[in-house]
């Protein structure tokens, strides 16, 4: 049984996670430029508000389901928490270029990167999913 210290240190994909929150919370300043003053958000080079507020949302809600996932089943196998740490960074990250440059979706080199950063995603979460069901099953044993 690792010591109460040992328990209360987080993983290193349960830190990402917060401090991907964390990044999502400072990320509602620029949604909130562009809500109250579009105007300004625009000579900052913002064309697409709906953009920046869905890199806000993301960051919040993938550093929310990074922290909640590395937090039940602790000690993950790198194999399943690699992928999800970077894979919800990136997939959030993604939308930022958006809000300055809608049409980017349509390059080559961004699809490539998106489509990398949904297949890390995915691996991520059904690593962990399969990690904790075959803990569960191992446990019933």
């Amino acid at each position: 049984m690792p010591s109460p210290a040992a328990r209360s240190v987080p993983s290193a994909l349960v830190v990402s996670g917060l401090l991907e929150v964390a990044a999502g919370a400072l990320a509602g300043w620029p949604y909130t430029l562009v809500r109250q003053d579009p105007e300004a958000a625009r000579k900052v080079g913002i064309k697409s508000g709906a953009r920046i507020r869905q890199w806000h949302l993301d960051l919040a809600m993938l550093g929310g389901l990074t922290v909640a996932i590395g937090t039940a089943v602790p000690e993950a196998p790198k194999w399943a928490s690699v992928p999800l740490g970077v894979g919800a960074w990136t997939n959030a990250m993604s939308f930022l270029p958006l809000a300055f440059a809608p049409e980017v979706d349509k390059h080559p080199v961004y699809r490539g990167l998106a489509g990398a950063s949904f297949v890390a995603t995915s691996a991520g979460f059904v690593g962990m999913a399969v990690t904790g069901l075959r803990r569960r099953r191992a446990a019933a044993r």
